[in-house]
């Protein structure tokens, strides 16, 4: 590996190019190789927005993209089926002193697409943050492109995300994918942008909960909130919700955090307040109200609106689930993790909700917490293949009925 630096003016770029190849291709799953040169020792010069002082030295950051390299070498971890490759905390976590094992992690999965979506995320939620990315062979480059420099530039992301990769282990990703891969120092240049549709990555099935899953694997607290990435948390959730689980003793009980969508050029509401404010205003409505009603309909919506202020947070009231029902929620770690099987649109939340409630588990909706999401969903957003996804795992979704029928012979509920 050859470390080359171009300046110009206040901006620095490194450039790292691997060279002298034994092999003709390399791929990620399984290679080994020991033809290269070390990586030189690189010392960034931290932009005015970082912690650091510009031209300041930072002895812990040239080792970065050797350990990137290293675990991208050794990557020899593979989900349950064989067929993916993990990769986990690319990046080791700079700072987890706030982080209290009786505490909340917020876990969330994404694609390349959608990875700027991490930087609100991390502005908003004070503790830590644990993120699966699914990438492939054509997106490999800008993946890593795009996490290093969210890496770089964001302390706040710096300090409290854990990234995991997660590559289908039959697509080969040449290790020349990384040859120029870069750092960017003047941190005020944006990234380039994919826009791919999600679901449709190069005709790549998009494995929804084998993500879930290992972002919840690798958490270090005892509490998950898992959601999806474009939505934002009420700003003190997880101060209140550490408080309020001190005294609250009932590991049947996840709590479900109402989720809503607001318009696109309406102000995210930071507290119940504002939120309620807008929602008047008909800035903000239910999440899934046009696309799918009934998928948050027991959440009862109506209730929770005209609920006394509350003077700290608990659980408002508790509610059934129903056949489509898939909240958001706050839960123990130990619980029923998501079907892997179920890839692409439809079913992939339902049949993990579902499952919980044959598990036992109860519904207890909060008083002062939610979630939002910007933009109205509608309908006709979806991609095109959207019913014929969710008519095959509508039949995977019988299937997994009856084995819950099995693995829950005692249970008295139904799914």
């Amino acid at each position: 590996m050859i470390l080359n630096k171009t300046t110009k003016q206040n901006t620095t770029i490194y450039f790292f190019s691997i060279m002298n190849w034994h092999r003709k291709s390399h791929s990620i799953p399984g290679f080994n190789y020991n033809s290269y040169s070390n990586l030189a020792h690189r010392h960034v010069e931290k932009h005015e927005r970082l912690t650091l002082p510009n031209n300041q030295k930072n002895e812990g950051e040239h080792g970065k993209i050797r350990l990137l390299i290293s675990k991208i070498e050794n990557a020899h971890v593979l989900d349950s089926s064989g067929s993916y490759n993990i990769i986990t905390d690319i990046f080791r976590h700079e700072d987890s002193s706030s982080t209290l094992q009786n505490d909340v992690t917020l876990v969330s999965q994404t694609s390349s697409n959608n990875l700027d979506d991490v930087i609100a995320l991390s502005e908003r939620w004070d503790g830590a943050i644990s993120i699966s990315v699914f990438t492939h062979f054509t997106d490999f480059q800008f993946t890593m492109d795009k996490l290093l420099h969210l890496h770089v530039c964001f302390p706040k992301i710096q300090n409290r995300v854990h990234f995991h990769l997660v590559y289908p282990l039959n697509n080969d990703i040449p290790l020349d994918k990384l040859k120029q891969n870069f750092v960017n120092s003047n941190c005020e240049i944006s990234m380039k942008t994919f826009h791919n549709q999600n679901y449709e990555i190069e005709g790549i099935e998009y494995p929804h909960n084998l993500l879930r899953n290992t972002a919840v694997k690798f958490c270090k607290t005892s509490y998950v909130f898992l959601i999806d990435i474009d939505m934002l948390p009420n700003k003190y959730l997880r101060k209140e919700f550490n408080m309020f689980v001190q005294s609250f003793k009932n590991d049947s009980v996840v709590f479900v955090v109402p989720s809503f969508e607001s318009k696109d050029d309406a102000a995210i509401p930071i507290d119940r307040t504002q939120l309620l404010r807008n929602w008047r205003l008909k800035k903000i409505r239910p999440f899934y109200f046009d696309v799918c009603r009934k998928c948050q309909r027991p959440t009862d919506y109506d209730q929770w609106q005209y609920l006394p202020d509350p003077s700290h947070l608990n659980v408002a009231y508790f509610v059934q689930r129903d056949d489509a029902y898939e909240p958001f929620y706050i839960a123990k770690k130990d619980f029923p993790l998501y079907d892997e099987r179920f890839k692409q649109y439809g079913y992939n939340r339902i049949s993990q909700v579902c499952e919980m409630n044959i598990a036992g588990y109860n519904f207890g909706v909060l008083n002062n917490a939610f979630l939002i999401h910007k933009g109205f969903k509608y309908r006709d957003s979806f991609h095109k293949n959207k019913e014929i996804e969710n008519n095959r795992n509508r039949d995977l979704f019988q299937q997994f009925k009856r084995e819950l029928r099995t693995k829950y012979p005692n249970s008295k509920r139904s799914c």
